[in-house]
């Protein structure tokens, strides 16, 4: 008797493509809560830096907050690009997986 996961049913017996489509909600899922928190960052740098006024001290802080959110969003375009070379390679469709329906 097969083992069947409840959460996701209906996977095909071939495992490497369970494993791309387990990769790909994962790394969603992850891009959108990173791009939610590199947006929310770069809000609050940029609220510091106009409340910063003639402090030099919380306007550094500002400018490294929005570095920091600049970067971030470099990582996400980056983990894109890492994804995409591992589907390429691999010849698994990472990012377009075949979605389960209830």
């Amino acid at each position: 008797m097969p083992i069947e996961n409840k959460a996701i049913p209906n996977l095909p017996a071939d495992g490497g493509r369970a494993l791309a489509r387990y990769i790909a909600i994962f790394w969603q899922f992850m891009v959108i809560v990173g791009g939610l928190a590199v947006l929310l960052y770069l809000i609050w740098g940029a609220l510091d830096w106009i409340f910063a006024g003639n402090n030099p001290d919380r306007l550094t802080r500002a400018k490294a907050k929005l570095f920091d959110g600049i970067f971030g969003l470099v990582l996400l375009v980056l983990s894109y690009l890492i994804i995409k070379i591992i589907s390429t390679v691999t010849g698994l469709e990472i990012l377009n997986p075949q979605w389960p329906t209830l």
